[in-house]
């Protein structure tokens, strides 16, 4: 039996989240926030005391991550990086320069050091919520988990970087993972086995993107009630087709969260609580910390330093979701409005952009998904469906608007004017487009561009970050992205990352408005009852899911229950290529098209698997790379059926194939004789329906 390998990881993987393994993934978080605290310390040294502390305790960590793996992602553009001897290594040792170098920074006063603590409050709140609800729902199954799943799980075993592809052994992994990898090096260093440490990161990034959502408000000039009512909006808001459904008379336990989701017809309509309780790993999911990131950051900071500190952020954000260009590009644009006059900014977001550029390197370097072009739209989003969407989020820009507008006006006749110019202007492009979103998008882009020098502060940002936000909504109404989807579904993906960008930008621009709507005098009650209900409204999702926890009981954080009751000689099939197979071995299985249990040994296992989900690998290359994709589904099947030893054998060495599977998957497939020259194979586990022969060292 070959002998265990250790050099795919610092300590061997815990099935459960074990005392000393909790210990160190809070070390390893801790250390990481303590660099990006010290660096935002420093260059926010000339803030309030208040408000700098609040913002270096809130986007330490997302900074601290993100500066402690980009050395290692870098050096991998140029040469392969071993994880343990170079990545690791600087992983720590960045942070901790930092906190060294950055020591004189003035320390923060003994009053402010309790308020300080409230962003890490809000972490350990949201991340304790997470962590229960992942209990019931935790299993590494459903939707494109299982993809997310490969990701991370690669990540906490390869020997280097760049990552080798885990659904396509021996070619490089073609998709954007930036953002993963983020994540899955404090987990790596902790040892907790990847099926329970990705439910651990799915909490862990619900909590960042809250702190971070709270720290974004403070970042821009509201006070810490509005930065706990962002990272409410964020972590925990819900949509008000949730209470819709309640009004049409579903008990809040069976509010559908997924029709939720799909509110905008043959589109995908996330938002933040939907998609960090989903759970899927996606780009657009771990880039959100990121994203949140620059919306505090951008422009805060003046001179070279700011311009260096945009552009590595907007570059992480770029690397972890490409997605996000229109909103990376949008928030810039703002945070650069907040200060500068229009021909200052242009030119602060050229250099941010100009900036970014050598951080990019690694990923424009990197195979990924091929940009088709862009198309016209034939569809629209109505008006009933962006309300049920956006309603919650957008109500408060649109009050803040209107009571902006009316105080601009110099006298009753101006007011006047002013609060029906924009939104007459709305009517006109919805009447002259057929669409009620752009007019909207647009009337409110006009006016906050017309309020940018008659409000500053808190409010000037929100109503730059809200105008973006818009901005984002109106884009899916003029173009969509090429994509493979089909006609029906031509603006399935442009909706669907648009729209969750914007959902972000509000949850910070809802706050920092929100003064304004509640400053009127004379509609004071009316107002806030409005507002109350909103806010009631947003509460059928949360509580929707608190009840489906409650009755679910006991659970687990183990991923992988599903396959230990299903399919248990699988499951020991991946715990022995765990204990006994090099992180690099190749595995042989069946093949699935998308969303099915094939792959589940390879992906498990963190060893890389002839092919996965040839539907997603035929997304991913290309109609370059579907040739490879169909001739190793043809290969596969070779394996599995024939009797030609000397065919057999091209096909395992051509892929270098260190073990083949035969369990539940294989069988059902190809039948009971599946593999029929399993006897030429020395077995090395047989056990609950699987089998698991090796082919030799190649």
């Amino acid at each position: 039996m070959p002998s265990r390998d250790e050099s795919c990881r610092v300590l061997p993987f815990d099935p459960s989240v074990s005392a000393p393994s909790a210990v160190l993934l809070a070390g390893c978080l801790l250390l990481a926030a303590g660099g990006g605290w010290a660096v935002l310390g420093r260059l926010f040294r000339d803030e309030e005391q208040e408000t700098r502390w609040d913002v270096a305790a809130a986007l330490g960590l997302p900074v601290g991550l993100l500066l402690s793996a980009l050395p290692g992602w870098l050096l991998s553009a140029a040469v392969p990086v071993p994880i343990g001897r170079v990545v690791l290594p600087l992983w720590f040792l960045v942070p901790a320069l930092l906190l060294v170098l950055l020591r004189r920074s003035r320390p923060a006063p003994p009053e402010r050091r309790l308020r300080a603590a409230l962003p890490f409050l809000v972490f350990l709140f949201v991340l304790g919520a997470y962590l229960w609800l992942r209990f019931s729902s935790g299993d590494v199954r459903p939707t494109e988990k299982p993809m997310d799943f490969a990701v991370l799980t690669a990540l906490t075993t390869t020997p280097s970087l760049p990552l080798a592809d885990p659904w396509m052994a021996g070619e490089r992994f073609p998709y954007y993972h930036f953002g993963t990898v983020l994540f899955a090096l404090p987990l790596r260093v902790s040892g907790i086995a990847p099926e329970v440490g990705y439910n651990v990161v799915c909490a862990v990034l619900a909590a960042v993107a809250a702190a971070a959502a709270f720290g974004a408000v403070r970042s821009r000039g509201g006070g810490p009630g509005l930065a706990l009512g962002a990272a409410f909006l964020l972590a925990f808001a819900g949509t008000f087709d949730g209470a819709r459904q309640l009004i049409a008379g579903v008990k809040l336990g069976e509010v559908n969260f997924w029709d939720s989701s799909r509110r905008v017809a043959d589109t995908i309509t996330e938002w933040p609580l939907f998609t960090l309780h989903l759970g899927d790993l996606h780009p657009h999911a771990v880039a959100m910390p990121l994203l949140l990131a620059l919306v505090a950051l951008a422009g805060r900071v003046s001179g070279p330093k700011g311009v260096v500190l945009d552009g590595v952020l907007l570059a992480a954000l770029l690397s972890a979701n490409p997605w996000d260009l229109p909103a990376g590009l949008l928030v810039v644009a703002a945070g650069a409005l907040v200060g500068l006059g229009p021909g200052r900014a242009v030119l602060r977001g050229a250099a941010t952009v100009a900036a970014s550029v050598p951080f990019l390197v690694p990923f424009l370097l990197s195979p990924r998904p091929e940009m088709q072009g862009l198309r016209s739209v034939t569809g629209a989003t109505t008006a009933p469906e962006a309300f049920l969407h956006f309603g919650a989020l957008l109500l408060v820009p649109a009050l803040a608007v209107g009571v902006a507008l009316v105080r601009a006006g110099k006298g009753p006749d101006e007011s006047l004017f002013l609060a029906t110019l924009f939104p007459a202007a709305a009517l006109a492009v919805v009447v002259l487009t057929h669409r009620p979103v752009l007019g909207l998008a647009a009337g409110f882009v006009l006016a906050a561009a017309y309020l940018r020098t008659r409000v500053d502060g808190a409010l000037r940002s929100g109503f730059l970050l809200a105008a973006a936000a818009c901005a984002l909504v109106a884009i899916p109404e003029l173009v969509a992205v090429k994509d493979p989807y089909g006609e029906q579904f031509h603006r399935m993906n442009t909706v669907f990352k648009c729209y969750a960008g914007a959902a972000v930008l509000l949850c910070v621009a809802a706050p920092l408005l929100l003064p304004l709507p509640l400053s009127s005098r004379r509609l004071r009650l009316p107002v806030r009852g409005l507002l109350g209900l909103a806010f009631l409204a947003t509460l059928a999702h949360p509580l929707n899911l608190a009840v489906q926890r409650a009755r679910a009981g006991e659970g687990t954080l183990d991923g992988l229950a599903w396959l230990s009751r299903e399919m248990p000689g699988d499951r020991q099939a991946v715990d022995w290529l765990r204990e006994n197979a090099p992180p690099t071995a190749v595995v042989l299985e069946s093949v699935g098209s998308a969303y099915v249990d094939n792959a589940r040994v390879g992906t498990a296992s963190g060893r890389p698997t002839v092919l996965g989900w040839s539907q997603h690998e035929g997304l991913w290359r290309g109609a370059q790379g579907q040739g490879e994709v169909d001739r190793r589904i043809a290969e596969v099947k070779t394996v599995y059926s024939s009797q030609d030893a000397a065919e057999v054998a091209a096909v395992l060495a051509r892929h270098r194939v260190r073990y083949v599977v035969l369990g539940p998957l294989e069988r059902r497939e190809f039948g009971e004789a599946a593999f029929p020259l399993q006897g030429s194979y020395r077995k090395v586990l047989d056990s609950g329906g699987t089998a698991l022969f090796e082919v030799g060292r190649p």
